[in-house]
């Protein structure tokens, strides 16, 4: 078995609501509620969830780009929470991360030769232009791109060919782990394979790990070796793909599969539509957070929050339904 090369525990990342007159804290956006879970050296965990259920708050804030505002981060045995500012500067190499939006994660007066060649610079790997140079041409050809793109800008490319940049830019440093923040969801679905094809073979070749952000499970499915479920600042289920989609026990995960369109016009599938929408992280509901939407909810739901655990080989939940 692996070892864990990032493990996350009890984190938490409240957003202050202030008051409009005095500037007071009046409410806190629990956008990360005490979470906890690990990534193998060389797996790729997929992070899945509806919108603002805290997927890219969760990333953001194990990479530090975010204060936590409780928990504990262990990367490599390092406590990323306690680093100063010139040891999480280095550790900044092993750590790296492709953002969802291709349009406006690359500075528009930089050339494509600058933004990959910026992170040799910042971390001291290169020791002239020319190195750097040669360096960023190596790496834009291992994502398909080749030298003649090296003096042009952002805007004379496709929202693909600039994810492309974006992952070269994350891979410059040779990183151990990659954080992507729904990195294809902005792409057309043709380009969207083309990406985490890309993903795949890169992970091969640089040995790299991956912590996959994405609200599309079709997509997940595909690049993920296991898979957490988000819902409302809290994992409510977390186990291997294969596992996951064959026997989901979350209320929700089984609602999410359910929405996953089928090819086959032959098979048809029963949905389960949620009724309500999702409640506001300032004033989640007590208990179970999805109890107000869930066909199954009974009589604890609303009282007790569910304990998140193994309900045999790897496969966590949080349901008072699987202890009924």
């Amino acid at each position: 078995m692996a070892d864990n090369l990032l493990e996350v525990r009890n984190l938490k990342k409240y957003f202050p609501v202030k008051s409009e007159i005095f500037k007071r804290t009046v409410a806190q956006v629990k956008a990360v509620d005490d979470i906890s879970f690990s990534v193998e050296e060389g797996e790729t965990l997929g992070l899945v969830g509806e919108s603002g259920c805290g997927k890219s708050t969760t990333g953001r804030t194990i990479l530090r780009l975010l204060k936590a505002t409780a928990g504990d981060v262990v990367f490599e045995g390092k406590r990323v929470m306690e680093l100063d500012a010139k040891e999480m500067r280095l550790l900044r190499r092993d750590m790296q991360i492709i953002f969802q939006d291709p349009y406006a994660s690359l500075n528009p007066r930089m050339t494509v030769a600058d933004i990959v060649g910026e992170p040799l610079v910042i971390h001291k790997l290169v020791t002239s232009k020319e190195e750097k140079y040669s360096k960023v041409k190596e790496i834009l050809e291992n994502v398909g791109m080749g030298a003649e793109y090296m003096n042009r800008y952002p805007h004379e490319f496709s929202g693909g060919q600039r994810q492309r940049i974006g992952v070269a830019r994350a891979l410059a440093v040779d990183p151990k782990l990659i954080i992507a923040d729904e990195p294809v969801s902005a792409l057309d679905v043709s380009v969207q394979a083309q990406v985490i094809n890309l993903l795949q073979d890169l992970q091969k070749e640089y040995g790299l790990t991956y912590l996959f952000i994405a609200h599309d499970l079709s997509v997940v499915k595909h690049i993920s070796d296991r898979v957490a479920v988000m819902y409302l600042g809290k994992i409510v289920e977390l186990t291997d793909k294969k596992e996951l989609f064959k026997n989901p026990m979350h209320p929700y995960t089984q609602s999410l599969l359910s929405a996953i369109p089928e090819a086959d016009p032959k098979k048809k599938k029963d949905r389960i539509i949620l009724k309500g929408d999702v409640p506001s992280p300032v004033n989640p509901p007590s208990g179970c957070r999805f109890h107000p939407r869930c066909p199954e909810a009974f009589e604890p739901c609303p009282e007790v929050e569910p304990e998140f655990k193994e309900y045999g080989d790897g496969h966590l939940a949080a349901c008072h339904l699987l202890n009924n």
